[in-house]
């Protein structure tokens, strides 16, 4: 049997949530260019020539040729963490994500913010402001996900006594104080994410996230050995031999294969699927119905018709685009009110 792209439009059927995760590869592979005024994006591998880290290193004597900035960074701070050097590293990494800006047309974080619905949650392990800025421009014309900050980020500040997460100029309504910057470095070895009250409420989002999720999808984030307490948390909430029918996607140009190797812990074999760029992906492809697609193909063994985003449009176009998948969101919820 066949489910045609209309029986799909028009019936969200699926309350549970596709879990996006992003790291520095996918603003990477969104914004090749660089942002709006050309900056482009750092790697950790890069960080220290990108963002011009270099004369304070040079001056502190400190060798980095060939070296990880997160590595350079944690044998400092273990040497001296209240340093001045420790203090001027922090102040440049701040200033050079907080400097960057969105361009004006449609981005590849738009595209995903807006092909998912307000049950599924987007979580990045990066600073850059981008999926923010792409949320908060977007929140209003269309509903949209949840986003989390995983090791924070330079739009979002948090009560240092609630858990109250907000973006700057905003108040803590349990104290009454100003929200405060949250903070981007940390060392490898206090990657602790139970003892800072931000970071806890973040990964705290996206466990019950994970544990009810249908599908995962991993853009642009490797696993690294340096965050083995991130690796460890979703493991856990994921916990891929009880998983039926959920399917893990892992966005890469690597072969498939390597893939596999490198996230064999994580997922079945049969379940995980590896498109190379974001619109190849099902959440471009079925946008806003990626776990219908899902239940459709692996419980009841139907082909379900593709139903592509628009590529190399304005937002106005983009929006139009999603109406009737919209429209009928609202209708079946508004059936689940009156039933």
């Amino acid at each position: 049997m066949k489910i045609t792209k209309s029986q799909l439009i028009s019936k969200p059927v699926n309350r549970k949530p596709h879990v996006v995760i992003l790291g520095a590869g996918a603003s990477i592979a969104a914004f090749p260019e660089g942002d709006a005024n050309g900056k482009i994006l750092p790697d950790m591998n890069n960080l220290i020539e990108v963002v011009g880290l270099k004369a304070v290193l040079d001056r502190a004597g400190v060798e980095y040729q060939g070296q990880n900035f997160e590595t350079v960074y944690s044998e400092l701070y273990q040497a001296k963490p209240e340093s001045p050097v420790i203090k001027e590293i922090e102040r440049i990494v701040y200033d050079y994500f907080d400097r960057l800006r969105l361009p004006e047309f449609p981005t590849l974080y738009d595209y995903l913010l807006l092909a998912l619905r307000p049950k599924d949650i987007v979580a990045t392990f990066n600073w850059d402001p981008f999926l923010f800025e792409a949320w908060n421009r977007n929140k209003n014309k269309v509903p949209v996900p949840e986003i989390v900050h995983l090791h924070g980020n330079v739009r979002t500040a948090h009560c240092l006594k609630h858990p109250t997460v907000g973006e700057h100029g905003m108040i803590c309504p349990q104290c009454n104080q100003d929200l405060k910057p949250t903070r981007l470095l940390y060392p490898v070895t206090m990657k602790n994410y139970g003892n800072d009250i931000f970071i806890k409420t973040e990964w705290e989002v996206l466990k019950n996230g994970l544990r009810r999720a249908m599908t995962l999808t991993i853009f642009g984030w490797g696993a690294p050995a340096t965050d083995k307490e991130a690796v460890d948390i979703m493991n856990s909430a994921w916990d891929k031999d009880n998983r039926l029918i959920e399917r893990t996607e892992i966005i890469d140009i690597k072969d498939k294969e390597v893939l596999w190797a490198q996230w064999k812990p994580f997922t079945i074999r049969t379940y995980l699927d590896c498109p190379e760029n974001f619109f190849q992906s099902r959440i471009a492809t079925f946008p806003r119905r990626t776990c219908e697609m899902l239940i459709s193909t692996t419980l009841y063994g139907q082909f379900v018709e593709n139903n592509p985003l628009p590529r190399y449009v304005d937002f106005d176009e983009l929006v139009s685009w999603l109406d009737p998948l919209i429209e009928a969101e609202k209708t079946q919820k508004n059936d689940e009110k009156q039933g």
